[in-house]
């Protein structure tokens, strides 16, 4: 049951995870666009990596 569990939540973070990741690229063009540096963009998504990693580590926590 357990396994089962576990399985479904990655299914569903992969889901969100291709989700996030295309608004996020649409996000980073739109952030080219006005002329936003390069270590801005690298630093967001450095922010939004781990933030998304805690986030999974601390669901498994809770199963």
């Amino acid at each position: 049951m357990k396994t089962a569990i576990t399985l479904s939540v990655l299914m569903v973070a992969s889901v969100l995870w291709l989700l996030v990741m295309g608004s996020f690229i649409t996000w980073r063009n739109a952030l080219r666009e006005f002329g936003v540096g390069y270590w801005l963009r690298l630093t967001v998504a450095l922010v939004a990596f781990v933030w998304i990693v805690c986030g999974i580590a601390w669901l498994g926590e809770l199963l």
